[in-house]
Formats: C-alpha cells, structure tokens, sequence
C-alpha cells in the first residue's frame, strides 16, 4: 500500500513551494508525527510532518520546487527497494517507470544515459544535482498573452514568483514590436498552437479594459479553448484571507485586500490597493480598479468594470457588463449592461 505525501499550501498566494531539505533519506522508515521536511516560499518556512508510518520513497530532490498537491513522496509498508520496479524500453533504452516519469518531468537529454543497463530512478536522482545535464523545464514557463502596459506589472510579479520564469510575450504588433522590460515578444496568435504542442502551456492574460470596452473575455475564452492553463499572479504584498476561493488566471495587486469568504472567479484584474471586504462574489472577467472599496456581501457580474477609487456599499448587486466610472459612490443595484458616470 502506498500513501501519498503531498505539498501542502503554506497560504492563498502560494501555488508553489520549494523543498529545502529532507529530514530523512530515502527509504528510511519513519513514524506518524516525525518531521521529514522543511519547505519554504517566499513568505514562510515551515515542517512536513508523516501522516502515515512505513519506508518513505522521496519523489522531488532538495532545493526543487513542487506545486501544491504533487506528490513530493510515497509513504509504503516496505521499502522501495523490495518493490519491483516495472521495466519501461524508451527506444534502445531500458528505463523504469519511476525513473522515466523523473526523465519526463525534468526534461532530461535521454542520449546522456547509457543504453546497456536498465536505468533506475536512483540514478535520475543524480543527474538532478547536476544541472548541466537537465535541458529547460517547460512546465513551469509561462506565455504572457498581450505585451501593453499592464504586461510590465505582470513581469514584474512574475520575475519574483517562485516556480515559474518567462518564455516570452504573444502579441499581436509582433514583428514590429520586439520585447517589454527584456522579455521578448516572440511571436502573435499564429504560435501558440505550436508553443502548447511544445509543452509551453501556462499562460496569463494581461489584456486589461481599454474605456469601455470589455477586452479580457475572447482572449481568455480563445485560449481556453486551446487547452493553456492560467496561473494566478499575485503580488506578495497582497493581504487574501485563506478562506478565500479564487479561479485561474487572476492578477491581484500590491496592497490590495480581499477578506473572508470572498469568492474570485477566473480572469479578474485586482488592482492595486483595491479593498475587497468578506462575503463577496466577484464573478469572471471583472476588472476593480486601483483604490476600489468594496464592502461586505458585494456581488459583481461577470464582465464588469469597478473604476479608480469607487465605492460600493454592502449588499449592493452589480449586473454583468457594468462600467463604473472612477470615484462613483454606488447605494443601490445596477441592472447588466450599464454605464454609470460621477454624479449621476
């Protein structure tokens, strides 16, 4: 019987955790309640402690991270070396199960390892200590789709995320536009189907609202529909209650605040210093504007537009497709598709 230790979720903003040191060697027996693990993000540091007892199998090396929930070690009643490993041929190469999902998962040159042994997963283990022989991870690359103004502040967090690095920029001005802050724009729309077949298949959407035009929908739904998986990018200085449930493909802003049992759907723009307050519903594609203030029990429809220093008072229900205007003071609920301007 085999049980799973998966990496835990330090806190709301964290979808990834580096593991820093194992506590224990790999098919050491160890007891319910032993530390086997120190784990750490870019806000905390903390101690995995076994679930279960019997002979752990480590999965992930030390100093690699791990998303929340991967499997980072097995938990079994006897010892890895007392299970048989299943033999696996990858071309001239005989390879075992384990080892080949370490080959897969870390994108090692298959043409470095001999090909008159049957090569075990004790053996990957130390080619991932060697970063020489490891060719680029392309899971944890991210495609940033769009490079306007609002692709600078996507960089800057993403540049200080733990788990994920740059590929490049889709945008549509490609040839004529050729970077934003160093990153390269690589190429527009007619890409991406062969960057998601080259493995390249995270992705964040920073088109932003232009006026009142609602631009963050087709490309997310376009993207959708070609199987790319959105990350949430969220600044470190964001203040997110742990009971707060968010979607993918989220941008929340320095300073902002989002309180208890709020719930986020997909593709939100959280901008800086925005203030969510507990018990709301911010539906997908929703834009809140630097500043906003958003009291408790709030619902906002999908596609909507909160501007620059809004306030909106409890319980108050905004349509889908609204736009506020910056600085609006909203007492009462606004039907779907309007436009409200100061003063009115």
């Amino acid at each position: 019987m085999e049980n799973k230790v998966l990496m835990p979720r330090l806190g709301v903003n964290d979808d990834y955790a580096r593991i820093t040191q194992w506590l224990v060697k790999n098919g050491e027996k160890v007891c319910i309640g032993q530390k086997i693990a120190i784990i750490e993000t870019t806000k905390e540091t903390t101690e995995i402690e076994a679930d279960f007892e019997g002979y752990i199998a480590l999965k992930i090396a030390e100093g690699n991270d791990a998303k929340v929930g991967e499997i980072i070690a097995l938990i079994t009643e006897k010892a890895m070396c007392d299970i048989e490993e299943k033999e696996i041929s990858i071309e001239n190469y005989k390879i075992t199960a384990k080892a080949k999902t370490l080959i897969k998962k870390y994108n090692i040159d298959i043409t470095k390892l001999p090909s008159n042994i049957l090569i075990k997963e004790k053996d990957i283990m130390k080619m991932i200590n060697q970063p020489y022989q490891i060719t680029e991870v392309k899971s944890n690359k991210v495609l940033i789709y769009g490079g306007g103004r609002m692709s600078k502040v996507i960089i800057d967090i993403l540049n200080h995320m733990p788990g994920y690095s740059i590929k490049g920029i889709i945008d549509i001005n490609y040839p004529d536009k050729k970077e934003v802050m160093g990153i390269p724009v690589i190429g527009n729309d007619s890409i991406l189907e062969n960057m998601y077949q080259d493995g390249y298949q995270k992705i964040f959407n920073s088109i932003g609202f232009n006026r009142n035009k609602h631009w963050r929908k087709p490309p997310y739904e376009m993207l959708k529909k070609k199987g790319f998986e959105f990350i949430n990018v969220i600044h470190p200085t964001a203040v997110i209650d742990i009971s707060v449930e968010m979607g993918e493909g989220n941008y929340i802003g320095a300073y902002a605040s989002v309180s208890a049992d709020t719930k986020i759907g997909s593709n939100c723009f959280i901008n800086a210093g925005s203030v969510i307050a507990h018990d709301c519903i911010i539906s997908d594609h929703c834009h809140i504007a630097s500043g906003a203030i958003l009291a408790g029990g709030i619902i906002i429809g999908e596609n909507s537009l909160i501007g620059q220093n809004c306030t909106i008072y409890m319980d108050v229900k905004i349509g889908k497709n609204v736009v506020i205007q910056n600085g609006c003071h909203i007492f009462k609920d606004i039907p779907d598709n309007e436009i409200v301007l100061l003063g009115e």
